[in-house]
């Protein structure tokens, strides 16, 4: 194979700017150092706006490159709201990530965490409350775990639109939930993000009964490693269980000071590789099933 082992590959969680935290490049920049990487494109994240703007005036620059843009379904754009996610869809948005900061574990544990393993995030986030704002969480059970009727609507936008689910921050518990709902409304394209963080660890037991039952995607990010909030053992284990059909490798880089993602999937697949991984294997978890998650022309 020609170039490099990340050549051809997407990155399905970047965080780059315009945004309201600071960010290492923006989309259009990120587009062109990773297109002279070799990869093919990346999925844009923000916690507090939809992206698809910025993907599409980035893909206009650099048409031989994607940019994939995402909604977040944050208090920022409504939480579970519909309509939000059904203009992102229509704007061209592949990805909807459940809320991830502004989850009731989130909300309720982000002054407890320690500065030094604190997100990115949690200084927006404490200084909302500190300028005393309400943070309510956005849910998406009620409190006999039902899937609540919002969540159902934004199921069938996504269904409609051919998106992408992820899970964002929500818990375990409440992934299952969501995940069994979004089936059962014909979402068959569902990421559970950073499965091994600790913001909602899966089980590895978990993981098989959520791959073999309803097909979905194990996401493990490189940012999660590297900051020490999940063990390279850990990540290891895991990706070998579930095995690489099933798996993606991201980098949910974009951080100020911290590597460019091209450089961070270069160093996680090589780290794959190092680990008894065979190449093939590697380029299934950047190349192939991001390519089967975004469906058409990718």
């Amino acid at each position: 194979m020609a170039g490099t082992i990340i050549t051809g590959a997407y990155d399905m969680h970047v965080h780059a700017g315009p945004d309201v935290l600071p960010r290492k490049s923006d989309c259009l920049e990120f587009a062109d150092i990773m297109s002279k990487a070799g990869m093919a494109g990346f999925v844009s994240k923000n916690h507090y706006f939809t992206t698809s703007p910025w993907a599409k005036i980035a893909n206009s620059r650099n048409p031989g490159f994607k940019v994939i843009g995402s909604i977040t379904l944050n208090n920022t754009v409504g939480g579970m709201n519909p309509f939000a996610v059904d203009i992102a869809g229509r704007d061209g948005a592949k990805v909807v990530w459940f809320p991830t900061i502004d989850t009731l574990t989130c909300i309720n544990e982000a002054e407890l965490m320690p500065e030094g393993k604190r997100p990115y995030w949690v200084s927006v986030l404490l200084e909302l409350k500190a300028d005393g704002m309400r943070v309510s969480p956005v849910n998406v059970v009620d409190e006999n775990g039902k899937v609540l009727p919002e969540v159902i609507d934004v199921l069938d936008v996504i269904a409609k639109h051919e998106m992408i689910l992820c899970t964002g921050h929500i818990t375990v518990k409440e992934a299952f939930a969501v995940i069994k709902a979004a089936h059962e409304r014909h979402v068959d394209r569902i990421i559970c993000t950073h499965c091994d963080s600790p913001l909602a660890f899966f089980e590895i037991e978990q993981q098989l009964e959520l791959v073999n039952k309803y097909g979905v995607y194990m996401e493990h990010c490189l940012n999660g490693c590297t900051t020490g909030k999940v063990t390279w053992e850990v990540c290891l284990e895991q990706i070998k269980k579930i095995g690489y059909d099933h798996v993606l490798l991201s980098t949910d880089l974009g951080q100020v000071g911290r590597q460019d993602p091209n450089e961070g999937l270069e160093f996680f697949a090589k780290w794959l590789l190092e680990n008894g991984a065979t190449e093939n294997e590697v380029r299934k978890t950047i190349v192939d099933n991001p390519k089967k998650l975004l469906g058409a022309g990718f």
